[in-house]
């Protein structure tokens, strides 16, 4: 969390802007803003009111004040050319990020203004970028991952008993347990590395229950992605017809999440154990 409200470095793409640049921020709009809300109201007929369904918010719009300090005309031009460079259409969001409040966004450059004023002392300029960010959500810099291992019940002990008496391996869990420290429910990456067949991924506290029909063998892995539900085999190969009817989408609300991990192995793969890693970022609205 920011230890300031001073808003401190930018980073853009090779863009450095804040404290220590020739790029002052000035102004900054859009981060603490709550984007517009796109709701479901209908109505109610012949009475007062209406119906309310859910909220949900639509793109976020983040604009960024900048003061351009040059040690001459010369270099003033060459920093407002570097501003005009870096600050181009993109065809998909990139990162924006907010080194000192540990915030990052995903933005598309819509807006640039950077004027010229003769009234200044040719040394300074001011400069304006809006950034038009499609997910609203902000996240953490940081990048969390847990792993573990799929359920499996201990071996017990072998029968008939003698001396020394054995016992066969523990068991394993399957469990994690994960914290989202945002205030707004996260969309995690999942890996699910084979050996394993129908594995299952299910949300302890509100029940939701990813259950997938395929199979994975030794060496085989599966990316799951909560948020655009894209299911690859081997990261490339599409797999979204191995999500079972009824299945839902496990999402990791503010606070411990507990997950759970499980599924069957494969006849002829001793000693060989199913791993779940779980990637996510602390994420905020």
């Amino acid at each position: 969390m920011p230890s300031s409200e001073a808003i401190g470095r930018i980073q853009w793409g090779s863009l450095l802007m804040g404290p220590g640049t020739p790029y002052g921020v000035e102004a900054l709009l859009g981060i603490d803003d709550l984007p517009d809300v796109r709701g479901d109201d209908t109505d109610r007929p012949a009475q007062h009111g209406t119906y309310s369904g859910p909220d949900y918010t639509g793109a976020r719009v983040i604009q960024v004040g900048l003061a351009i300090r040059g040690d001459d005309p010369t270099h003033l031009r060459a920093l407002k050319t570097a501003l005009r460079s870096a600050a181009q259409p993109g065809q998909a969001p990139a990162a924006l990020q907010f080194l000192d409040w540990d915030l990052l966004a995903y933005g598309k450059v819509r807006k640039r203004s950077i004027p010229y004023d003769a009234h200044y002392l040719w040394r300074v300029g001011e400069a304006a970028i809006e950034w038009y960010c499609p997910d609203p959500r902000l996240y953490s810099l940081a990048e969390h991952i847990a792993t573990t291992t799929a359920y499996s019940p201990s071996a017990g002990r072998t029968y008939p008993l003698s001396f020394p008496r054995v016992y066969g391996p523990a068991g394993s869990s399957g469990r994690l347990t994960i914290s989202n420290a945002g205030d707004s429910d996260a969309y995690p990456l999942l890996r699910i590395d084979g050996p394993v067949a129908q594995p299952i991924v299910e949300h302890i506290g509100t029940g939701a229950t990813l259950a997938l029909t395929g199979t994975l063998q030794p060496g085989e892995y599966l990316v799951v992605d909560t948020r655009t539900r894209a299911v690859l085999l081997m990261g490339s190969a599409p797999r979204r017809d191995w999500v079972r009817a009824g299945s839902a989408w496990p999402v990791l609300a503010p606070g411990d999440n507990e997950i759970a991990f499980r599924g069957a192995a494969l006849p002829g793969a001793p000693g060989q154990t199913s791993t779940l890693t779980v990637t996510w970022r602390d994420t905020s609205l």
